[in-house]
């Protein structure tokens, strides 16, 4: 609280920033971590045509509510090549809509919180001159470090709220494109090697 009130009222609307941040970090873990990515290309290849040893593959993914499983089940969907591709890639979209929420979120908040922070900074500067310049000439440099160092407290929280969300921002990203690439190349594999059916 010293260190909230010492940065001036610019610290306020980085702690109000801070904490939605810090709630769409843990709840994207959270969601990253129980949605990955079922298996590898080559045993999930061989899963899917083979139907004896596909049934207990989507009774596991139904039983855990698995968000991949319409997407799976386009897969062995009877029809042809072209319907199967087109279903495939409307599942694999809507899975990697679910893996890109509140991401746009952490990255303003990547983006404005340094801003708001150097905001804050120049205005405690202000301040700090201002007082300098009302001290009838007398020079204080005591006065002054202490309202530089005060008005760097502004910049320094909004580094520490930016660049958490940025590493975090970059993170997910990276998950949602491996996401992407496993399903593309999974959907190539199964449909490209089945019978085209009518």
């Amino acid at each position: 609280m010293t260190l909230l009130e010492q940065g001036g009222t610019m610290m306020w609307p980085l702690i109000l920033l801070s904490v939605p941040a810090l709630g769409v970090i843990l709840e994207r873990l959270c969601f990253f971590g129980f949605n990955r990515f079922p298996s590898p290309v080559s045993p999930a290849t061989e899963t899917l045509r083979d139907h004896d040893k596909a049934r207990p593959f989507f009774a596991e993914l139904q039983e855990n509510e698995s968000l991949f499983l319409p997407f799976f089940e386009t897969l062995v969907w009877e029809g042809s090549v072209k319907q199967r591709e087109e279903r495939a890639a409307m599942a694999a979209k809507e899975i990697l809509f679910a893996f890109g929420k509140r991401l746009d979120f952490l990255s303003s908040v990547a983006t404005t919180a340094p801003l708001l922070g150097l905001l804050g900074t120049v205005v405690g500067m202000v301040e700090a001159f201002s007082k300098l310049a009302g001290a009838n000439g007398a020079m204080d440099i005591s006065l002054l470090a202490n309202g530089i160092w005060h008005a760097l407290l502004t910049t320094a929280a909004g580094l520490v709220i930016a660049i958490p969300a940025l590493m975090a921002h970059q993170w997910f990203c990276t998950q949602q494109r491996q996401t992407a690439f496993a399903m593309e190349r999974l959907a190539n594999h199964v449909i490209s090697q089945s019978e085209t059916r009518p």
